[in-house]
This record gives C-alpha cells, sequence and structure tokens, in this order.
C-alpha cells in the first residue's frame, strides 16, 4: 500500500466553533489528540478523511447529511484510505495508531440514502484509536505498520 501525508491537523476544541488547524499535535494512547473535544477514549479517538473523498464532496451537487457533520482530524493526502481494515496498525510521526472503524454510518434522512446514491464516507472515512503516544506533524508520512 502507497503510503500516505498527513495535509491537515485540525482540533476541535468547543463545539458549535471552527477547528483550529494546527501544524502538530499529541497523539494521547487510549484518549486521542491532546485538546480535543472528542479525545474521551474509545474506539473513535480520532477520524481522518482522503483528499480524495473530500474532493467528490465538494464537487457533488446533492450535498450529504454527513457532508458537514463528519470532523475529521486528519486530512491524508496519497492515500487511499477505503483500503485500510478495522485492526490494521498505522505509523504516524513518533507515534502509532490502528483503524478502529471504517466507514461512516449513514442516516435514513439523508438525501443520499433516500436516493439510493453512493457516498464516499461509507467506505473512506476512518476511526482510529491511538495505540502508542507520540507526536503527529502536518507532512509527516502515514503508513501500514509491517
Amino acid at each position: 500500500m502507497k503510503k500516505g501525508k498527513i495535509k491537515k491537523i485540525k482540533i476541535f476544541v468547543e463545539k458549535n466553533f471552527p477547528p483550529q488547524i494546527v501544524q502538530k499535535a499529541e497523539c494521547v494512547v487510549d484518549c486521542g489528540l491532546s485538546g480535543d473535544r472528542f479525545a474521551k477514549g474509545g474506539e473513535k479517538q480520532l477520524t481522518a478523511i482522503d483528499t480524495a473523498t473530500l474532493e467528490w464532496m465538494e464537487a457533488q451537487t446533492e450535498k450529504g447529511l454527513c457532508f458537514n457533520r463528519y470532523k475529521a482530524n486528519l486530512e491524508v493526502e496519497n492515500m487511499d484510505l477505503s483500503a485500510l481494515k478495522s485492526g490494521e496498525k498505522l505509523v504516524c510521526g513518533t507515534s502509532q495508531l490502528e483503524i478502529s472503524q471504517t466507514g461512516k454510518e449513514c442516516f435514513a434522512e439523508c438525501v443520499l440514502v433516500q436516493g439510493k446514491k453512493p457516498c464516499m464516507l461509507r467506505s473512506h472515512a476512518k476511526y482510529i484509536k491511538v495505540v502508542e503516544s507520540g507526536i503527529i506533524k502536518v507532512d509527516d508520512e502515514l503508513y501500514k505498520k509491517q
């Protein structure tokens, strides 16, 4: 699998406020990104999306319900995130991560679901847990651990 690169890191500090876009962040084991309001442990400690999916979402005339709801901490370029499966380990900066859930769950009230239309969030949105604390930075490589 091709290595990706971190293009953007977002920390969501407060509800209803835009995220902080940072150059580096601390990944805390069994928690998530330091300072992120979603860093509460569990299986969804971090979220990631690839640039191809963001470009696809932007190009859609009908916007899915989750286009604004899904809050990705990491934007990854040059990597097809749909190829990653639950349980796979990743390395990024000095941190080690694990894919905990693949794809975004759909809602019956979404226009794409109602119209039986495709949505890349179903396969490209990833939920991640931190298995080894460390620092990640913009331009760090993201790759599967061997």
